[in-house]
This record gives C-alpha cells, sequence and structure tokens, in this order.
C-alpha cells in the first residue's frame, strides 16, 4: 500500500508536468540599412494562434490551409496591427503585413517597418496572446548593425527597447 501511495504521490505531479502546455511565440526583428526597414519574423503556434482568433473574431477560423487564406491574412493582419507595437525612435510606425506561412507547429508571419531614416531607437510593445494566455512569453530578437539584443517579454513586462550609441 506505501508503495501504491509513493507511486501517485511521485506519477501524479509528473505527468501532470508533462500535460502542461507552453504558450510562446518568438519574433527576430533586423533593421536593414539598405533597404531602411525593419524586417520581422514571427512564430506562432497555430493552436493558440486560432484559439485567440475564435475568441476575438470567429469561432469557425481555421489558422490552417484548408481556411480562405485571404481572410486568414486579413485577421493576423489586424491582431498583429493590435498587439504588436513598433515604435523607431520614439514615434508609432504602421506595421506593413506581406504574409504568412505554415509549418508543422507554428504560423510564421511576416511584417516590416519602412522609410527608417536615422535610426537611434528601436521599441517593440509585444502583447501577442497575452490576453488569453496569463502566461504567454514572446520572445523577441533585435539586430541592427553589429548591435543585438534578446529580451523575454510578458504580460507584465511587454516591452523590448534598443538603444543605439552615436
Amino acid at each position: 500500500m506505501k508503495k501504491l501511495i509513493l507511486l501517485l504521490v511521485v506519477a501524479v505531479p509528473l505527468m501532470a508536468a508533462g500535460l502542461h502546455k507552453y504558450y510562446f511565440s518568438v519574433t527576430q526583428a533586423d533593421y536593414d540599412a539598405t533597404d531602411h526597414a525593419l524586417k520581422m519574423v514571427t512564430r506562432v503556434f497555430y493552436d493558440d494562434l486560432e484559439k485567440v482568433f475564435q475568441e476575438r473574431y470567429d469561432k469557425s477560423i481555421k489558422v490552417d490551409a484548408s481556411y480562405d487564406q485571404k481572410k486568414l491574412d486579413g485577421y493576423i493582419k489586424t491582431y498583429f496591427e493590435g498587439k504588436f507595437i513598433v515604435r523607431i525612435n520614439g514615434e508609432k510606425q504602421p506595421l506593413h503585413y506581406i504574409g504568412h506561412k505554415d509549418e508543422i507547429d507554428y504560423v510564421v508571419c511576416f511584417f516590416e517597418v519602412t522609410d527608417i531614416q536615422n535610426l537611434k531607437r528601436i521599441e517593440i510593445e509585444n502583447t501577442l496572446l497575452t490576453d488569453l494566455f496569463p502566461e504567454q512569453k514572446n520572445v523577441v530578437h533585435v539586430k541592427a548593425g553589429s548591435e543585438k539584443k534578446s529580451f523575454l517579454l510578458t504580460r507584465e513586462n511587454d516591452k523590448a527597447v534598443l538603444n543605439f550609441s552615436e
């Protein structure tokens, strides 16, 4: 009997840990000095994105190839515009949605900010999925010239800032 109790005490927490889902996205933001543009690629788990779209927009949305891709692009664009804010030198910039592609477990979304002159500061505010998943983590890697910095953003700490020395 003691062995059974010990097994339950040890096994149940381990099984629960195995069922725990991690919520995170990864964004790579690279400043291209030739094009004067900040080019961004964000990877988000497709099921998490689907759940937030179903909660916010329409229960029938599917984030996969079977769904109307033009509609899906519209949802991605709208969602990111409200949840992924880029400021250059203190000024909010419009995100230009380029498109998305599906990979095995996640959706890869492509955006850019154009016409960047005299870059001194990049600020990214990333609140993707944090309203639906409080434990959401958003990793942001920013690169401009020789400057590189990585950030772990959460619901409580949702801004990444990279300053450049003159």
